[in-house]
């Protein structure tokens, strides 16, 4: 394995959606159609990485398909935080999870938790270990 391609999602109204996304500074890189009408959208994390998103309008909550969430990795997580405040997008407060990542949570709007994350030099991503849950 290379590196996560993508996570579908999803959405009730797509054009809300992709809106919502490119605000954080994905970037549109092709759409699905079906009979013609605009269907499902991709859009560019980073390099080689995407979300997907396809639209159903009777989707009343996130379908469970059992993944519960999905992170992005931040360099500077602090500067994001400073870009979602000026444009107006919700997030928690940053905070050191018990791994001794820095991380923040935002939902989109049709309700799919995700998480960004700021590696340490102490994550347990990177030093290996046991660490006890907190939540």
């Amino acid at each position: 394995m290379l590196s996560l391609a993508h996570v579908c999602l999803n959405v009730k109204n797509l054009d809300r959606s992709i809106e919502y996304y490119e605000k954080l500074g994905f970037k549109p890189v092709f759409k699905f159609t079906r009979q013609g009408k605009h269907y499902g959208h991709y859009l560019e994390i980073c390099p080689n990485q995407y979300i997907e998103m396809f639209e159903n309008p009777d989707l009343e909550a996130p379908v469970n398909t059992g993944i519960v969430h999905f992170c992005l990795e931040s360099d500077n997580i602090d500067a994001l935080v400073k870009e979602l405040d000026s444009k107006g997008i919700a997030h928690t407060e940053k905070k050191l999870g018990c791994d001794n990542t820095y991380q923040i949570w935002l939902t989109d709007p049709d309700g799919n938790a995700f998480e960004v994350h700021q590696y340490t030099e102490k994550s347990m991503q990177k030093t290996g270990g046991t660490v006890e849950a907190d939540w």
